[in-house]
């Protein structure tokens, strides 16, 4: 049996388990570093965390959680009592039914079944599901099964607005402040954001296209079948004028400047060769731009000169071609004279966990390319910050995937409440609220409603008080909250 002491002042708190399954191993060390609990070696404590093994030795305040098997669907669901935070949160697994009377802290509900699944009882909590099992599965990819374009589970749409990872953790941990202040001992662990910031905000833009061309074509087709008369004339308009709707760059930055916050700008270099005979790829190659342009390189450095980051925009093969994206990475570099430090996969391509590990092979610091295109919420069940895994040989790769939580794209499609909700789960559970707006959707007249959403959303999460950064400051304050004692 392993045991992970967590230390609080003089105190410890000590997890205790022995399972060598590496979802649930993974699930254990991901708690551990998101709370930024410190932790040292000791076989017994005040408060235990007892996970798969008898508790007969184990003295102190006892969190008992069981082992148990995930099913392929939702299986019911948590009811969280108000004490541990409240909610009611889709579940993967029948938990085990407990026989230890006791207080309820939270029920599971499903079809035919209302038990209590997690109590407590005295100086222990029993948990009746498999905490670090679930988070284990659920951030290696399990989730993705819901989002096949055939699926027609029922769960979808719901379990695509509910960061179940962050809300199973929740209980977890407000299992260990209610122990802690029951034997009136502090509870220590790192802030997730600087300066006592509840909440963070990440500002992203993926650079695809800088010129319209194509797009007057298909645009107006679109259009006329919609019958919108005035988005045709728009369209028209522009085209006489000659003006290009889509180098937005300065309007951004005007924007930005506003709130005195600044972005990420990932750029996109294209190289593949055009294929005639595949229709299905013409998107990637019609319009697409040259880096290497004198106007893209000066627009590259005025933005960095001014403050901004750059980054990559890996093209639509790179996430599975190492050289390529090597060489993206030093186009890039050379142009700014300095290194880069992250990535945006185009089209949000991701080859679990190969794609990682040649992120981190180039040195990048931190992936954002795990999200929804055409709708909002938490595809991988979070919305904080972690590092990859590789379930065959056991490696936690460290390069950060920043989920994206709302992308330009599903915007249209979406009222203000659907977007409030989201920010207000995001604040309630110390998150991270990643935008991706496309800097050719800052044009209203084309556009309507996005790069007011944008600026709208940003408002109110400077009213809440969230911190607003681009890419690289969130990577470089995670880094640094790891080292942080």
């Amino acid at each position: 049996m392993k045991a992970i002491s967590i230390q609080s002042d003089s105190e410890a708190i000590s997890i205790h388990y022995s399972t060598k399954d590496p979802y649930r191993i993974y699930g254990i060390l991901h708690f551990i570093q998101k709370y930024g609990i410190k932790f040292a070696n000791k076989r017994e404590s005040i408060i235990n965390v007892v996970y798969g093994v008898s508790t007969e030795d184990i003295n102190g305040f006892n969190i008992q959680i069981v082992e148990n098997e995930m099913q392929n669907d939702v299986s019911g669901y948590l009811i969280i009592e108000e004490e541990i935070g409240g909610g009611k949160i889709p579940l993967f697994e029948k938990p085990a039914q407990l026989k230890e009377k006791g207080k309820i802290l939270v029920m599971y509900t499903d079809e035919d079944n209302k038990y209590p699944c997690v109590t407590l009882k005295n100086n222990t909590i029993f948990m009746g599901f498999d905490i670090f099992n679930e988070v284990g599965h659920i951030l290696t990819g399990y989730l993705e099964r819901f989002w096949n374009p055939k699926s027609e589970n029922s769960n979808k749409k719901q379990l695509a607005k509910i960061p179940v990872i962050d809300y199973y953790e929740k209980i977890l941990f407000d299992c260990l402040i209610l122990a802690s202040e029951r034997l009136n001992i502090q509870l220590e662990y790192k802030p997730f954001w600087p300066d006592g910031k509840k909440f963070a905000v990440c500002l992203t833009h993926d650079v695809d296209r800088v010129k319209k061309t194509y797009q007057y074509i298909t645009h107006t087709i679109r259009n006329l079948k919609k019958g919108q008369i005035g988005l045709m004339l728009v369209q028209l308009f522009f085209l006489l004028r000659r003006e290009n709707p889509y180098w937005n760059f300065d309007k951004i930055m005007e924007i930005e400047k506003k709130y005195n916050v600044k972005s990420t700008f990932f750029f996109l270099n294209e190289q593949r060769k055009t294929r005639l005979f595949s229709p299905s790829e013409w998107k990637l190659y019609w319009g697409r731009y040259d880096i290497k342009d004198p106007d893209i390189v000066k627009i590259i450095r005025k933005l960095d000169t001014e403050g901004w980051e750059i980054g990559i925009h890996g093209s639509y093969c790179s996430y599975n071609d190492l050289k390529l994206l090597e060489e993206e990475k030093k186009i890039l570099e050379g142009i700014l004279g300095k290194k880069v430090h992250g990535i945006s996969q185009h089209y949000c391509n991701l080859e679990n966990p190969k794609t990682w590990e040649y992120h981190e092979k180039l040195g990048l610091v931190y992936d954002s390319s795990i999200g929804f295109v055409t709708d909002i919420g938490f595809r991988w069940g979070t919305c904080y910050p972690f590092y990859p895994f590789n379930p065959v040989n056991g490696k936690i790769i460290p390069v950060w995937e920043l989920p994206i939580i709302i992308m330009d794209n599903a915007c249209p499609y979406k009222n203000w409440r659907d977007i409030m909700d989201i920010i207000n789960i995001v604040e309630r559970l110390n998150g991270l609220l990643l935008l991706r707006w496309h800097q050719a959707i800052f044009n209203e007249h084309e556009f309507p409603r996005r790069s007011k959403i944008y600026e709208k959303i940003i408002e109110v999460c400077k009213e809440k008080n969230a911190w607003i950064t681009n890419a690289y400051n969130l990577a470089e304050w995670l880094n640094a909250r790891e080292k942080m004692s």
